[in-house]
């Protein structure tokens, strides 16, 4: 502004922004040139001047040019990720502007996460995290006290500022993503295993290899609106040499009308990808949604699980999905969810089940 810039500063309510409003028109009243109180908007000697915004209007804003924009308390607003896409980030086109997102972290995966994240894919993006602790003017011994007194995840979210989730019941509750999440490559001497779930939006597989004992899942395949042949020859593409050992979802094993010849779908994959009865591998039933989730949670503690960071749905998946009162796969959140968590839950169940035993039974 003192360079004779516009900025606009973008709030979740007016009323989050009164605070602000009168805090920057006395901190700004030696270089002030007019105050317009009913539009909320500065204007400095230098021309430079400031909009205050309100989202509660995702619209608000549009078709001004900013050089900055300032959104506050993202976490507040449930119009923020249309407001930034549709209207805030239009506004700094003119002057190649940049854009300040501030906000203490909600629970679960949020748009503002999203945002956090953007650093590691894009260069002109940068991202910063502050506990209470590094607040100047709250005493850390006040602090100390709520950490005494909150739930450990209601503290770690509001006071240190960390990426938590209190999801209910989450079904891979013994998922650590700085343990399980890690870059793996393609063994070329060693088979792939496949494991499909059968959906007609999304249609799904995972790929993964056995290295000597660890469970190495290279590469997650989800086709919107396909079918299962596109799915074969995105898999051929990938892996065109692999040898493949194929299991998943046991309702696959029905004539479906979505094949040509109403043929079943491990018959599609077996003529697609040129296999052999043996390497089918398909149960007559499905695992168990309890038993499958023992066992993954028994691999993900006691157990090498490398997950590849490609695969993101995955690992939103094991993130986020819940099991609700009957022990089963809620899904009725997100309707898109859980697919690749159940292609995960089939490999395991189909190569893996013996683990538990043997960790059953391993001396103590």
């Amino acid at each position: 502004m003192l360079q004779g810039y516009p900025v606009g500063y973008f709030t979740p309510t007016y009323k989050d922004l009164y605070e602000v409003w009168q805090s920057m028109k006395y901190i700004l009243k030696p270089v002030t040139r007019s105050i317009n109180e009913s539009v909320k908007q500065i204007t400095l000697l230098t021309s430079g001047k400031i909009d205050f915004w309100s989202m509660e209007d995702p619209d608000s804003g549009r078709g001004r040019k900013y050089k900055r924009a300032i959104v506050d308390e993202c976490e507040k607003s449930g119009k923020f990720e249309t407001a930034w896409n549709q209207t805030i980030r239009p506004t700094l086109a003119d002057f190649e502007g940049d854009a300040w997102f501030f906000s203490t972290p909600q629970f679960g995966k949020t748009y503002f996460k999203k945002l956090f994240e953007n650093e590691k894919k894009f260069a002109d993006w940068a991202s910063f995290r502050y506990t209470t602790y590094d607040n100047p003017y709250i005493k850390k011994s006040e602090v100390d006290a709520a950490k005494a007194q909150l739930d450990d995840l209601v503290f770690r979210c509001e006071y240190m500022a960390e990426d938590v989730d209190l999801t209910h019941k989450p079904f891979a509750y013994a998922f650590v993503e700085s343990k399980t999440v890690k870059e793996v490559t393609f063994m070329p001497q060693y088979p792939v295993m496949l494991s499909f779930d059968f959906n007609i939006d999304p249609i799904t597989c995972l790929a993964a290899q056995d290295e000597y004992g660890n469970i190495n899942v290279l590469n997650e395949f989800r086709l919107s609106n396909s079918n299962i042949y596109e799915l074969c020859d995105v898999i051929k593409a990938k892996y065109p040499t692999a040898v493949f050992s194929v299991t998943g979802d046991a309702t696959g094993r029905a004539s479906n009308a979505m094949t040509i010849g109403n043929l079943n779908y491990y018959k599609v994959i077996k003529e697609k990808l040129w296999l052999a009865d043996s390497q089918i591998k398909t149960p007559s039933v499905n695992p168990a949604v309890s038993d499958s989730r023992v066992l993954l949670n028994s691999i993900l503690q006691n157990f090498p699980l490398n997950i590849d960071p490609s695969c993101t749905y995955l690992i939103e998946d094991l993130k986020y999905v819940e099991v609700n009162d009957l022990n089963e796969i809620d899904k009725s959140k997100d309707k898109h969810r859980s697919h690749l968590l159940d292609c995960l839950r089939y490999l395991l169940s189909t190569h893996y089940s013996h683990l538990i035993y043997d960790f059953a039974n391993l001396p103590e």
